[in-house]
């Protein structure tokens, strides 16, 4: 499984940011507690955060040799758990030394077995389902990793002969079924693709991951067959739901697929998970194909990859018609700009051993048409200043126009074009008499 990158956009790490201003802010009113949407965190702590911790040493405790000493650590631990009619235990191991591992486990789990199976495990029980199903979480205190918790949970059980093993299939089909509901809500959204959108998607495909953990742990068997499809399903539609806003743009190009084009390409970190995952499903799946049959998690990967090409040649044509001295709104030649760079970054940081050769076609394909597009600009802008009469409005234009093309190779790494662009601007502008 490729590793997913949760990054943000670093792409001014080498600039120095400018210094915010502060502002006086006026104090509002408290606000009234929003109603939760479906689907959305919850942001109370879970339940049964002391039995999971206690869960975890204790399933560490077991492991290994058991000794008197390690008898007594586990009861002294489960105490506070101890039951009120439940009578103390006592360690039973110091008259069986010298016995097999097997009866030692057996004797020190018979007094400690209804703690177990009347506290730790519905404890354990109710902490994953807050966690992995209502989305509970607690920011002030460290929480216990959800799938060692699993684990711990299923080893206890083992240990106990299936006792509690009730606890252990409810969150089994507490995944599952939210699974389930998720895949179905977020597939049957059809708005528009808006600003956050594709990160909730990707969001939700990580939640996925976490659910197909814990149920490896716990021994999921169909359920897990099951939230692995519903994932799938998920990836398939976030590609398709991508695919779609720009292809919006390459067919209008009027403003309102510019914003849902802009918007789908500006979470392009999203958009590296749901291709990640998608590109993981290929590869464990590893679906039939034949000259008829296309499978479909490949096909979903195939459209987007056309469509952004497609989208690629329209911003070229546009963008290069303004490079060359078109009019254009600048606000709306930055905003092409920066779709390009979203693609850019996109192929250049989308890691997977399985990604498609049009992937890399498509990054040098950017990289050369944009050095192109420099290129094209540097030397209007000369001929603007050399035309008689020069042409002082087209080449402040073009000089503008030109700083964004310097940015946006600067963000690919393009350090020669940037310089033989710079270098032009910078004669025009004393040309011009204005300031650096």
């Amino acid at each position: 499984m490729a590793f997913w990158p949760t990054k943000y956009d670093d792409s001014r790490r080498r600039r120095t940011p400018p210094v915010p201003t502060q502002a006086l802010v006026r104090p509002s009113p408290p606000a009234e507690p929003a109603t939760p949407t479906p689907g959305a965190p919850d942001s109370r702590p879970p339940r049964g955060m002391a039995e999971a911790r206690t869960t975890l040493r204790l399933a560490q405790l077991l492991r290994g040799s058991i000794t008197p000493l390690r008898g007594d650590a586990v009861l002294e631990l489960l105490e506070p758990h101890r039951p009120r009619l439940v009578p103390k235990p006592i360690n039973p191991l110091p008259g069986l030394v010298g016995q097999p591992p097997g009866r030692l486990m057996e004797a020190l789990l018979r007094p400690i077995g209804q703690i177990i199976t009347d506290v730790l495990l519905p404890g354990v029980r109710d902490h994953l389902i807050d966690r992995l199903v209502t989305g509970r979480t607690d920011h002030e205190e460290s929480l216990p990793g959800a799938v060692d918790l699993a684990e711990a949970m299923r080893m206890l059980v083992s240990r106990m002969r299936g006792g509690g093993k009730g606890h252990l299939q409810s969150v089994i089909a507490a995944i599952e079924a939210d699974a389930r509901a998720t895949a179905d809500r977020l597939t049957k959204d059809s708005r528009p693709i808006d600003v956050g959108g594709i990160d909730q998607l990707a969001r939700a495909l990580l939640r996925f991951e976490v659910r197909r953990m814990a149920l490896e742990a716990l021994g999921g068997g169909s359920a897990l067959l099951d939230v692995v499809y519903q994932s799938r399903r998920l990836a398939r539609y976030s590609l398709r739901r991508a695919t779609e806003a720009i292809e919006g743009f390459v067919a209008d190009r009027g403003l309102k697929t510019l914003h849902a084009s802009l918007a789908t390409l500006a979470q392009a970190d999203g958009l590296i998970v749901i291709a990640l995952r998608n590109l993981d499903d290929q590869e464990e799946t590893k679906e039939e194909s034949g000259p008829f049959v296309e499978p479909a998690d490949r096909k979903a990967m195939n459209d987007w990859l056309s469509a952004a090409w497609r989208l690629s040649d329209t911003l070229f044509d546009l963008i290069g018609k303004a490079a060359a001295g078109g009019e254009l709104d600048d606000l709306l030649f930055a905003a092409l700009l920066r779709q390009l760079r979203s693609l850019h970054h996109f192929c250049a940081d989308l890691s997977h051993a399985g990604r498609p050769a049009a992937v890399d076609t498509l990054k040098q394909r950017l990289v050369d048409r944009c050095d192109a597009l420099a290129r094209l600009t540097g030397e209007r802008l000369v001929e603007a200043l050399l035309a008689k009469p020069a042409d002082p409005a087209l080449a402040r234009r073009l000089m503008a126009r030109g700083r964004l093309l310097a940015q946006l190779l600067y963000d690919m790494d393009r350090d020669e074009a940037v310089e033989e662009l710079a270098l032009r601007i910078v004669v025009a502008a004393e040309a011009l008499g204005e300031e650096r």
